[in-house]
């Protein structure tokens, strides 16, 4: 079985937020077998605080299945939709 892919570019404004995000969406992900294999972060300024940016991620999981079904969990639906994020995420599925 092939494995599945999300490439994801998430638009996040500030520090709060941030910590948030790492702190409810990475432990989901690992509970529906997601792994952050890369990461790449593009902060608005040189400031040691995070004061809004891009937050890029691929995330590998067992197959391209997983991959669908956490994208499609209502979890992560209302996350997104709760948080206002539509507008500011990206997610290619691959697998």
């Amino acid at each position: 079985m092939s494995k599945g892919y999300w490439f994801k570019q998430a638009k996040i404004a500030n520090t709060a937020v941030f910590i948030e995000y790492v702190k409810t969406v990475v432990p989901w992900l690992r509970s529906v077998g997601g792994t952050i294999i890369a990461k790449d972060v593009n902060q608005n300024s040189d400031l040691n605080e995070w004061d809004g940016g891009q937050l890029g991620l691929v995330i590998e999981f067992d197959s391209g299945d997983a991959a669908q079904r956490a994208y499609e969990s209502k979890t992560f639906q209302e996350y997104i939709k709760v948080r206002g994020l539509e507008a500011d995420l990206s997610l290619s599925i691959i697998g």
